[in-house]
């Protein structure tokens, strides 16, 4: 059985099409997984991995047939396999919301960037940044650049191309290449491509980069290393 119909036999309590389900998809919640492993030091890949798996859990149970737009569930399972990961890397899995508890070993901000070729994480570029008073200013400006990001892939973007986007990019995770994508989504590399290129063209297009482009230029915030963040989304300032 294909994934929407384990999710029709789910959501009808045929609860067992639940354990089927998570047996058939175990391989891409590992994968996704991979890509978080390391980043808090606290975390065994084990731990990850359950989260991936309350992250399907979760989608299983929110996937709504009924929904004109819904996009394929392993696109909509992957977003929430994701989300669950990414949030107990932060400290906020199931077993730590109860004491709030956030590990100081976790990694923050890593948005990709870097020449073709490089994989670098915003992490690169400050790691000399001592987060003294005299900093707070610029941690405040790109902590913002990042959520104008967020926003404005939410409102010009699909799921699909949202997610595609954050995997290439590395915006929660380490950075994944084409091939790697890929395989977690279920479709071709030349596909992945494709809906990635597609997705950059609609935020160049969009009303946000035309206007706050001009607007960063005129404070002079556009340096080098706003222009690199700006250029690996596709954005020509």
């Amino acid at each position: 059985m294909d994934n929407e119909e384990l999710i029709q036999l789910y959501q009808n309590g045929y609860n067992r099409a639940l354990d089927k389900l998570i047996e058939n998809n175990i391989g891409i919640i590992k994968k996704i997984a991979i890509k978080y492993n390391g980043i808090n030091r606290e975390l065994e890949l084990d731990d990850l991995i359950q989260e991936g798996v309350l992250g399907i859990i979760a989608a299983a149970n929110k996937y709504d047939f009924n929904n004109e737009k819904k996009a394929k569930f392993i696109t909509f399972a992957v977003f929430y396999i994701d989300r669950y990961i990414h949030s107990c890397v932060n400290g906020r899995s199931t077993k730590q919301i109860g004491n709030n508890k956030l590990y100081s070993s976790c990694t923050s901000l890593n948005i990709t960037t870097g020449e073709e070729g490089e994989t670098r994480e915003l992490g690169d570029f400050i790691e000399k940044i001592d987060y003294g008073f005299e900093n707070v200013e610029e941690k405040i400006y790109i902590q913002n650049l990042r959520k104008e990001l967020e926003e404005v892939m939410n409102q010009y973007n699909t799921l699909e191309q949202r997610q595609i986007l954050k995997f290439r990019y590395g915006w929660n995770s380490k950075r994944m290449n084409l091939n790697e994508i890929s395989e977690i989504v279920c479709i071709s590399s030349n596909r992945v491509r494709d809906i990635e290129k597609q997705a950059l063209r609609k935020l160049r297009n969009s009303s946000w980069a035309m206007n706050n482009l001009k607007e960063f230029a005129e404070l002079g915030y556009i340096d080098k290393f706003h222009l690199q963040i700006f250029r690996d989304w596709g954005i020509e300032v």
